[in-house]
């Protein structure tokens, strides 16, 4: 076979592929949520005063393992580890707010995910502050072709951390 014929060969194999790649159909909503899921992103980080309810509860609590794993090589030592307790989930009681939300106010006890490990360590009455994200996930998966609206918005304070290590006792004796 000669050079000139195989390259057309190949020009048409990859022009066959471009062509049926083009044509497929998407198992998705076809990039609608992409269009309406970025105007849902909130970018303030939202500043909470809290009392702590109950014991915190955290990945290993729930069933999650941790896994730690040391490595040596000929440029040094390393430590790798999935510390699973970091992400924990604590039910606090909401002194304030800032800036506001429309579905967490002052007075209400709400449960929040914390990827801050100091948390843990803070025992039921004592009031701290965090920082979190107003996260947005969808309540479901988008069926094909299918346009989210808002019965699948779904939000929560994710990715607290404290602002500083102070804390505070509200408890009463």
């Amino acid at each position: 076979m000669n050079k000139s014929k195989f390259m057309k060969i190949c020009l048409a194999a990859v022009l066959v592929i471009l062509i049926l790649s083009a044509c497929s159909t998407r198992t998705s909503d076809s990039g609608y949520s992409v269009k309406t899921v970025g105007k849902r992103i909130d970018s303030n980080i939202y500043i909470l005063n809290v009392t702590m309810l109950g014991d915190p509860k955290s990945n290993k609590n729930i069933g999650g393992e941790g896994v730690a794993r040391q490595y040596s090589d000929i440029y040094g030592f390393g430590n790798s580890r999935l510390w699973q307790d970091g992400k924990g989930l604590v039910s606090v009681h909401v002194n304030s707010v800032s800036p506001s939300l429309d579905y967490v106010k002052p007075g209400m006890d709400i449960v929040l995910k914390t990827t801050d490990l100091k948390i843990m360590a803070i025992d039921p009455g004592y009031s701290f502050e965090v920082r979190c994200r107003n996260d947005y996930e969808p309540v479901a998966s988008l069926q094909n072709n299918e346009i989210t609206n808002d019965r699948y918005d779904t939000y929560e304070l994710d990715y607290c951390r404290m602002s500083n290590p102070k804390i505070t006792y509200e408890g009463g004796e």
